[in-house]
């Protein structure tokens, strides 16, 4: 069932994928907070869902879970992924006091 998902992450993103990335993160956060607003939402007529109680707090849960990634992507990923691109580089955690690669 999960045949392509693997443990070798670390052998395909590159310092310059991931700064490409972090340049690119505004779609990304555009998308997360379209979903969010849509999915916060009490009706959803284009899904054919309409206030039904059944699945309300899902959406809603969801939704706050994009709005906790919108939260990650402006304060604490950048700090995170400078340590990434720090591993990337010399396979090992920094030591206190390193300097962090910029993004």
């Amino acid at each position: 069932m999960y045949q392509g998902y693997n443990w070798d992450g670390d052998d395909h993103w590159t310092i310059a994928a991931v700064r490409d990335w972090w340049r690119d993160r505004g779609r990304v956060r555009e998308w997360a907070v379209a979903i969010a607003a849509d999915w916060g939402a009490d009706t959803h007529p284009h899904w054919g869902f309409n206030a039904d109680p059944t699945y309300l707090s899902h959406y809603h849960d969801a939704a706050q879970g994009h709005r906790d990634y919108i939260a990650y992507l402006d304060d604490g990923l950048e700090a995170y992924l400078r340590g990434y691109l720090f591993w990337l580089d010399q396979r090992r955690e920094p030591r206190a006091g390193e300097l962090l690669p910029a993004l």
